[in-house]
């Protein structure tokens, strides 16, 4: 198969099993790389700590970055012709989409992060883990849409995404252990809280940005990538009510023994489902035609612009 001539239904199981596989590779850049960023801004706490800081969990997290980006490598040589619809519109420069010399590469740099991170080495770690993200933006699908630019996009929007769940895991690990000591678990959380903020507003940003590069309004809601996508915002707004009740809870007198909020956890287990949505988004074909399309393109097939190409709905 030469060329894409029409997006993976939603009925593939192949499909979900190539998100799962993406989200959990993102879960692995969560724990390793927010654990790494966690640890060092757990480190800024000027108050009394009742204990050492957990550990960063950067092996383990990268341990199950090498398992995904296995899974992916194997999925995509047992059947490189779905892999290939599967990575749609494909990134310029990548044969079949790119699935799996990225997911190769991604094996690599999660491999090399594990052993940085047992040797002790959490910078080379986090330069590793940061070359993932690299290696995702360049197979994303802004960068199927809009050579360069998009990839840069991407960058922007995932780092912050990753640091947001990564601290706030790393947050409830060190208040869960601290929870007898209710002002060093605020003292963390609040750290964390305004790190947030900021992070946030870059996610916010980026991913309004990347909604209008990849989403034709029209194609909202009449494509399985927008219902997807309208289902990412949903949840993403609800993790940051979770977020904003959280910073109210800090304003309480705090109690012995209580740990972090129920909201703060609350606000984790939203992200945990942006994520698995985030693994759905990344296989279905979004709806905006790429910027390069040519006519001779798309009669060979290598861009999609009929009703098949954006996964109408249901």
């Amino acid at each position: 198969m030469t060329g894409v001539s029409a997006a993976a239904p939603l009925s593939v199981p192949a499909l979900w099993l190539t998100g799962l596989e993406r989200g959990l590779l993102l879960a692995g850049l969560v724990v390793a790389l927010g654990g790494l960023a966690g640890r060092g801004l757990a480190r800024q706490y000027k108050g009394e700590r009742p204990g050492p800081l957990p550990g960063p969990w950067a092996v383990r997290g990268s341990l199950v970055g090498v398992g995904a980006s296995a899974a992916l490598l194997v999925t995509s040589l047992v059947g490189p012709g779905l892999a290939a619809q599967l990575a749609s519109p494909p990134a310029a420069g990548l044969r079949s989409g790119g699935t799996a010399q990225i997911a190769l590469l991604e094996m690599a740099l999660f491999g090399l992060a594990a052993l940085n991170a047992r040797l002790h080495r959490p910078g080379w770690a986090a330069v590793m883990l940061c070359g993932v993200i690299v290696a995702e933006g360049i197979r994303s699908h802004p960068e199927g849409i809009v050579p360069i630019g998009g990839a840069l996009l991407a960058w922007c929007h995932v780092t912050p995404a990753v640091l947001w769940a990564g601290l706030l895991a790393y947050a409830l690990r060190t208040g869960i252990a601290w929870r007898h000591h209710p002002v060093a678990v605020q003292g963390i959380i609040r750290l964390y809280a305004t790190a947030a903020a900021w992070l946030f507003a870059l996610v916010l940003v980026t991913g309004i940005i990347s909604a209008l590069v990849l989403v034709p309004l029209g194609s909202v809601l009449t494509t399985a990538y927008g219902l997807f996508l309208v289902a990412k915002v949903v949840v993403v707004a609800a993790a940051a009510g979770f977020a904003v009740a959280g910073r109210r809870w800090l304003q309480r007198a705090p109690v012995p023994g209580a740990g972090p909020s129920l909201v703060t956890r609350l606000e984790l287990t939203g992200l945990a489902l942006v994520l698995a949505i985030t693994g759905i988004l990344t296989v279905l074909t979004p709806p905006a035609k790429p910027i390069s399309a040519s006519p001779a393109a798309g009669a060979a097939g290598l861009v999609h612009t009929g009703p098949t190409a954006r996964q109408r709905s249901g």
